[in-house]
């Protein structure tokens, strides 16, 4: 993963650094800190609750891309306990494999991720002078 901004709350980069576990018996230390018991999480492929789906889900990634690199896009915006950020992922010749942005939420009493919203792909920009 590259460097994360100085403004990355320490839940996101657990989070970030569990996609980049290479060690699989290491993926759910890296949930118990940062995820909720029943964390919703959703992308275009994926529906899932709890930490159980969501390690499932980290397995899946690292048997199908084992050298791939999840890297943020860009800074992390946050406001009222959401936090938005684009990333990507790349193999190891540093080819990129897919882009988006995901947009998350941290329960405030617990400090855990309890939903996460992914989405794939750059969205169009749009000239608001056209």
């Amino acid at each position: 993963m590259t460097d994360s901004p100085d403004n990355t709350p320490p839940v996101l980069q657990d989070y970030l650094q569990m996609w980049n576990e290479r060690d699989l018996d290491q993926i759910r230390g890296h949930l118990d800190r940062c995820v909720g018991d029943d964390c919703w999480w959703v992308d275009p492929l994926h529906q899932h609750t709890g930490r159980d789906a969501l390690e499932a889900n980290v397995r899946e990634f690292r048997a199908t891309y084992p050298d791939a690199d999840l890297g943020l896009g860009s800074n992390i915006d946050s406001h009222n306990s959401r936090h938005r950020y684009e990333w990507f992922i790349t193999s190891t010749p540093g080819e990129l494999l897919i882009q988006g942005f995901d947009v998350v939420t941290v329960d405030e009493s617990s400090g855990m991720i309890n939903r996460v919203d992914g989405f794939f792909g750059a969205l169009d920009r749009i000239d608001p002078g056209a």
